[in-house]
């Protein structure tokens, strides 16, 4: 995403009377912000497909119809979630500083919409199948596990269901904040 944050740079260093003195540093900033969120979100996301890979075949999860499916769908979900954001990378680079500012304002609109499309939309959609693809492997922990261990598993992943719902809640909140600051700086 450096060339998102150079892109920014560039487009303030124009000569434009628009903008006042510090406006093209906050506009920097802000896009210097989403992107290391997303970025850091990225990464999660990716760790855990990994890890759950990892477990797929570990257990091998392809011999049990439902524990397959289960993993599938939260692997499809993570992976999913890290596809959109790529695109959403990828469509920022298409900001050009030697654009009009017209032309540029559109664009971030447009870009400010569109996630706001992914942070209501796709993110409840894919968060809900994840958690559906846990509770089919439920039945395998339970077959599995011990009467103690499963209990765990089933209440504490309600528990962390819950503060991750929130913790993306929060996140989506702050980065909806600092689009429409930025939406707002540049109109």
């Amino acid at each position: 995403m450096n060339n998102y944050n150079e892109l920014k740079e560039q487009w303030g260093r124009r000569s434009q009377s628009i903008l006042p003195a510090n406006g093209a540093t906050e506009i920097i900033k802000k896009g210097k912000s989403i992107r290391r969120k997303q970025l850091i979100g990225q990464v999660v996301l990716g760790a855990t497909c990994i890890l759950l890979i990892g477990f797929f075949f570990y257990i091998s999860a392809y011999t049990n119809k439902t524990v397959s499916i289960g993993l599938i769908l939260m692997i499809g979900s993570l992976t999913l979630r890290m596809l959109v954001e790529s695109f959403f990378t990828f469509s920022i680079k298409n900001f050009r500083p030697d654009e009009t500012l017209h032309t540029y304002i559109e664009k971030l609109k447009r870009y400010y919409k569109s996630r706001l499309v992914i942070n209501y939309l796709v993110t409840p959609i894919l968060f809900i199948s994840y958690i559906v693809g846990f509770i089919m492997l439920l039945p395998a922990f339970k077959q599995n596990l011990s009467a103690g261990f499963y209990q765990y598993v089933f209440y504490s992943s309600w528990v962390i269901f819950f503060f991750l719902a929130v913790l993306i809640a929060v996140q989506i909140r702050k980065e909806l904040s600092l689009l429409r600051e930025l939406k707002k700086d540049i109109e």
